[in-house]
């Protein structure tokens, strides 16, 4: 995948403000839930990664990062698959 452009961040942490994604998760800490920067190490940033990420952040999960469960979430397909892209783009260089 590509460098995201400036707009592509900015949209990204735009819409998990908006979503409300930053009442369990932050940017680098943990919260309630894994921090967006922990999700992003465990994952890659290829399209399969993205879908993934996308259908655990509309469908929900257990059991992958602790006792605390992540309810399915009230976002478009669309949504979905942006908050994922920019989660994604959080992964440290190695």
């Amino acid at each position: 995948m590509h460098a995201p452009t400036l707009a592509q961040t900015v949209d990204g942490f735009a819409l998990a403000k908006s979503k409300t994604c930053l009442g369990c998760h932050q940017v680098e800490d943990k919260r309630v839930g894994p921090s967006f920067v922990q999700i992003a190490r465990r994952h890659g940033n290829s399209q399969a990664d993205v879908e993934y990420l996308a259908d655990s952040i509309m469908q929900g999960g257990r059991g992958r990062w602790g006792a605390i469960p992540m309810p399915a979430q009230s976002v478009t397909r669309q949504d979905a698959l942006t908050l994922a892209r920019w989660i994604t783009t959080l992964k440290p260089a190695d």
